[in-house]
Order: C-alpha cells, then sequence, then structure tokens
C-alpha cells in the first residue's frame, strides 16, 4: 500500500501539472476553451504503468492472458526466491543467536557477506516489478509502451544507469523535477536541477525505508543524496571504457551489502532494545548505534 501511495501521489501531481499547463495555454489563445479530459482517460491513467499523464496513449489490439500468467507465476518464484535468501544467507548472520556484540572485523566481515544476497534482491526487485509486474498490467490494459528500462546493466557510468534502470520514474523526474526547475531558474542552474532530482528522489525513498520498516535509519537517503550524487558527477558520461562497468557493478555490490547489513543490524537492535520514549531524538537516533546487543 505505502508503495501505491506513492504512485497515486505522482500520478496525482502529473494530472494536476498537465491540467495546469492545459488551461493556461487555452487562457493565452483568446477564444479557445479550455478541454478537460473525460473521465475514462483519467481512470485508465491511475492504473496505466506510466507517471506522465496523457490524453491518449498507444495501445495494442488484443490481450495475451498467457503471458500476464506466465508474469505473474515469475514473480510468485521471484518472492519465494527473496525468502529464501532472507532465511538462508541473511537472518542467521544477523540474528547471532550466540548473544555475542559485533566488533568492527565482525561488521566489515558481515557487509562482505552481504553484497551477494544484497545484489540478489536488487536483480529480484527489478525482474519483479520492472519488468514482471509493469509488463502485466501493461498488457492486461494493452498498454503499447513497454519501455520500461534499458539495458543498465551496460552502463559504464552512473549518470547512464541513473537514466536507464527506472525509466518510468526518470522521465516523472525529469520532466517535472529536473526541467521545471531549469524552467523556474531561466536555464541558468543545471547542476542545481540535478541536484534537485536527487534530492527528491533521495527524500521518497528514504520515506518509502522509513514507512515500511518502522524506524527512521537514513541509510537510503545518505546513499542517495550524498555518494549517488558524486557518483553522477565523478563517474559521468564521460567514461566510456568497459573497465569502468566493472567499476560500476562493484560499487553496486558493495552499496548493497552496506544496506543489507546496516538496515538488518538495526531491525534486530529494535527487537532487543525497544524505545523507552517517544521524544524526538529517541525516535530519530538509531537503536544500532547504543544498543549493547548488536545482532
Amino acid at each position: 500500500m505505502l508503495f501505491y501511495q506513492i504512485r497515486f501521489l505522482m500520478k496525482s501531481y502529473s494530472f494536476i501539472r498537465e491540467m495546469v499547463v492545459a488551461v493556461l495555454r487555452a487562457k493565452s489563445k483568446k477564444g479557445e476553451a479550455a478541454r478537460f479530459p473525460a473521465l475514462s482517460s483519467y481512470l485508465y491513467f491511475l492504473f496505466c504503468p506510466t507517471l506522465i499523464y496523457r490524453e491518449a496513449y498507444p495501445r495494442n489490439p488484443y490481450i495475451r492472458w498467457n503471458y500476464v500468467g506466465r508474469n505473474f507465476a515469475m514473480i510468485l518464484g521471484s518472492l519465494f526466491y527473496l525468502y529464501f535468501i532472507l532465511v538462508r544467507l541473511c537472518i542467521p548472520v544477523y540474528k547471532n543467536e550466540s548473544n555475542q556484540p559485533f566488533s568492527r572485523r565482525t561488521l566489515v566481515l558481515a557487509v562482505f557477506h552481504s553484497t551477494l544476497p544484497g545484489m540478489l534482491m536488487l536483480l529480484l526487485g527489478f525482474f519483479a516489478f520492472l519488468h514482471c509486474w509493469l509488463n502485466a498490467f501493461a498488457e492486461m490494459l494493452r498498454f503499447a509502451d513497454r519501455m520500461f528500462y534499458k539495458d543498465w546493466w551496460n552502463s559504464t557510468s552512473f549518470a547512464n544507469y541513473y537514466r536507464t534502470w527506472n525509466i518510468v520514474v526518470h522521465d516523472w523526474l525529469y520532466y517535472y523535477a529536473y526541467r521545471d526547475f531549469l524552467w523556474l531558474s531561466g536555464h541558468r542552474l543545471r547542476s542545481v536541477a540535478t541536484l534537485s532530482v536527487f534530492a527528491v528522489s533521495a527524500f521518497v525513498h528514504e520515506y518509502a525505508f522509513t514507512m515500511g520498516f518502522g524506524f527512521f535509519y537514513p541509510v537510503m537517503f545518505c546513499l542517495f543524496a550524498i555518494i549517488g550524487v558524486v557518483f553522477n558527477f565523478t563517474l559521468n558520461d564521460k567514461r566510456k571504457s568497459p573497465v569502468w562497468n566493472i567499476i560500476m557493478w562493484t560499487c553496486l555490490f558493495i552499496g548493497q551489502g552496506v544496506q543489507v547489513c546496516l538496515y538488518c543490524l538495526e531491525w534486530y537492535a529494535q527487537v532487543h532494545c525497544p524505545r523507552t520514549g517517544t521524544g524526538f531524538w529517541e525516535l530519530v537516533t538509531p537503536r544500532s548505534w547504543t544498543c549493547s546487543y548488536k545482532g
């Protein structure tokens, strides 16, 4: 439900944004009345796999129900595999039934132990949602535009990776965060416009993780707002050598290992050292920093 809430907010913003532009354009032309969309086009937009509102989209002539069934079956298989990874590769490491606190050495080993499970989770999430889920709903709605992602795995720069990983969200950020900021600034602050995109993305990802896990631990926010920005400007489109593709994959593996490690540690710290108050600092301070049982 959390992702549907974010999705609905993004779709609502797109609809209002496009309608405001259409009304202002109609007012600028004397004698032309503003055209408002039909209810059917709005309802279709709410369910189709895109975040950019248009009155009409390219449509396929028929629905391949066997294709829909295969995609949902692959989603169930991905969920089962994700459960297997958590139970067999993550929980035994961080549950720490021996009741011994993590040392620095153990923490470093745990990060590297989590690189493979973390990367498998990333790939499973990509395959289950961006490929299977979106294609299944696109097929049921006869939505013809299936450009949900590009060949991000061949990227030699993080700038290209961010553009090709999730085309659906990228288009929304490009049109409504990047381009609108450029328009407001008179097309003078391109770097600041790029930073605004990362800020919006970091805030939304952190909101999703905080609400989903039930605790505040801004690992995802720091990865997007700090490390992601650094990688975007340093590992940019000028990097063309295949060596940079290896570097990108190495960074992805390490980044996923850090995320899995820190979030698992915080999860079990919240379980074994629950909050004792409701003050602001009590809510925003990670329990894994002060809990003597770190695992």
